[in-house]
Formats: C-alpha cells, structure tokens, sequence
C-alpha cells in the first residue's frame, strides 16, 4: 500500500490537527470528510482540496461511495463509539481521537469489534510518542527500577477550562478527567505495562468554575484525584485539573524496589549506575549526568541519574507515522487498545466512587 487514503469523521478543531498530523507524517491523502452538518463536511473538503462528492453527512454512506483505507473520529467523546464501530465493520482501520470513548461500555465495544474485524483501532493519546515517556517504559521493561508498587501522575491547569463541547455531559461525557487526564493517565499506566486496576477511591469538583457566570451550563468536573489500586499490589495516585487554586498538583514518577524514576528527563534515582543503565543509554545514543544525592543507610552513593541528548518529537506527526506503519505491516496498534481500555475503567470507578462517596471494585471488561 503506497497511499493510505482517509475519510475524517468530525470537522471541529481535532479534525485540523489531524490533518496536519497525516500531511507531515507523509503517506496519507485526505480522500473523504464526514460531518452531520453538511456545511462544515464541504467547508472542510474546499480547505483540504477533496472533491465536494467525497463530501458526506452519513459515515455509512461515506464507506460505501468514498475510497478509503482507514477513518480518522474527530467527533465529540460521546459520539467517538458509532462511527468506530461501524468502519471498523466496514473493514477499514480506525485512528479515533482521545478518550477512547465517553464510556466503559462504549469502549468495551469498540474494542470487541476491533478485534473481531481484525482491524487496527489506534486511539490519539499523541503525548505517548514523546522520547522522555518512551525512554521511560524501556527502562521499566528491562527491570531497571524492579517491581513499582506506587506511582503519581498529575496534570495542571490553574485556569484552563476549555469551553465548547468540552463542558457538557451529553457531549464531552465528562470533564478535566476525560479530557486533559487522560494523557497522564494512559502513560503512567504505559510505562508500567499497563497494570490491571482493581479498586478505586475518588473525587471530583467543580467549584472553581461556578464562581463565574460564564460556566453556568458547565455539569462536569474541573478537577478529580483517584487513589486506585493494582492486581499486582501496586497503587497510583491520578490528580488533575482544569481550574485550581495551586500552581501544581505535582509530576509523575513511580517507585520500584530497586530504583525511582521521574519523567520530565527521565532522571533515575538509584544507589548506584550499573552497567545495564550504561548500555541502555548507549542504546539510544543518550548522555548520562549523574549527581550525587548523600549517602545510603550502608554509606553507598544515591544518585539522581538524568539521561541527556533526547530528541524532540513532534509527537503529531509520530502517531500518524506510526499508525501508518501498522495498517502497511499489518501490525498491532502502536498504542494497544486494551491499554487504553484501562483508561476507562478507571474513569468509570472514579465517577461511581465520587457519587457513592466510597472506594469502588473496578472490572476490566474479558471478551
């Protein structure tokens, strides 16, 4: 396959990043658009030069007349299962916008039909791609902190609520968590290997916005933390907001019994710098700084370990790359859907715990 040919569902803001996205990863052509309202799907097909027949309101119709490869969902959160679901039965691959969907139950079902289909869902957790998270989840897989029993993750937005589609449970299905969480989230659980959640203890709010008149209509939350524990022993603590009164909640790092790791570099907090983390860097073609931080209970040096010399990615145009390279190979999704599928269970156990007021049982849907 030269060309991947690709029908957009959805012409809001995503939809041009998207685009973008394929036109620098190269390899893709904007063959078909899809939106309900048929001004916008022939406004967006004159702006990416596709004929005003390959313009439609109706995604069934679009599969049926239109050429493509793959679909790109660019819809709302609460209308992501539909269209998925429905090309990916059509036989075409699916690049669907983050959060996986408004719902565990639609989740669940798109990823049931993804496997059936033997089709690629790649869901656009684009922050994934980054070298520092991407460093990070080698350096776990080859042991190097051992068994993580905790880890945080936070995202901050002091003053940031996005407006639109974003505010309302009938579109966005829910708010901060659902929308600037759920990056945090999906790669903490990434570079842990996706560890299965069990239990989850939460809470959300939303006072900050109703302070002001503006966010009058807004009914979902501006701010949520979960406590959620791990089949493996491990915990997590999730915190993030779109309107606090605190300029941070904190980073992500995580705590295993043979070392600690911290993203933002990654540094690496150990007693010592083996061999192994010599050749890991050497690897990639990384530096190592290393600082002394005091001595041990035994008099060894701790060192903070900072791995210098990553790339910066454009981390668009890395997710199309990659999702190119799937459906050409016939490879698995580079970001496995059932990971991200995790995402949602833990959102669904925080908004049960937050109305129940108490720690939850989470379940990860078995097909």
């Amino acid at each position: 396959m030269d060309t991947i040919r690709v029908g957009i569902v959805g012409t809001g803001g995503i939809s041009r990043a998207h685009q973008k996205a394929y036109q620098k990863a190269g390899g893709f052509e904007i063959a078909a658009v899809c939106d309900i309202f048929e001004d916008k799907a022939l406004k967006a097909a004159e702006e990416w030069g596709i004929p005003k027949k390959n313009a439609f309101t109706d995604v069934e119709e679009m599969l049926a007349a239109a050429d493509v490869d793959t679909v790109s969902v660019c819809t709302y959160n609460q209308a992501h299962k539909d269209p998925t679901v429905t090309a990916l039965q059509a036989g075409k691959h699916v690049f669907c916008e983050k959060p996986m969907a408004a719902t565990l139950e639609d989740a669940a079902e798109m990823l049931r039909v993804a496997r059936s289909s033997g089709r690629i869902l790649q869901i656009g957790i684009h922050s994934t791609f980054g070298s520092d998270t991407q460093f990070a989840r080698q350096l776990v897989d080859h042991g190097v902190l051992g068994d993580i029993y905790y880890a945080e993750t936070s995202a901050t937005r002091r003053r940031g609520i996005p407006g639109g589609t974003f505010i309302y449970q009938k579109t966005a299905g829910a708010g901060a968590v659902v929308d600037i969480g759920i990056y945090n989230m999906h790669n903490a659980l990434y570079v842990m290997g996706y560890p299965k959640p069990v239990r989850v203890s939460a809470i959300t709010a939303d006072y900050i916005a109703h302070q002001d008149s503006r966010w009058d209509e807004m009914d979902v939350e501006e701010f949520g933390a979960a406590w959620i524990r791990f089949e493996n022993g491990g915990v997590m603590l999730f915190k993030v907001s779109w309107a606090i009164h605190q300029n941070s909640l904190g980073g992500t790092y995580f705590l295993g019994k043979d070392a600690g790791l911290s993203l933002g570099g990654p540094v690496v907090y150990a007693d010592r710098l083996t061999d192994q983390l010599q050749k890991l860097s050497q690897a990639n073609d990384y530096g190592i700084k290393t600082e002394e931080a005091g001595k041990g209970w035994f008099g060894q040096e701790m060192l903070d370990i900072t791995f210098t010399g990553l790339p910066a990615v454009d981390v668009w145009e890395a997710q199309m790359k990659a999702f190119g390279n799937a459906v050409r190979t016939g490879s698995p999704s580079p970001i496995p859907p059932e990971g991200v599928l995790l995402t949602n269970v833990i959102m669904d156990g925080i908004f049960r715990s937050q109305a129940c007021g108490e720690e939850v049982a989470v379940e990860v849907p078995v097909f």
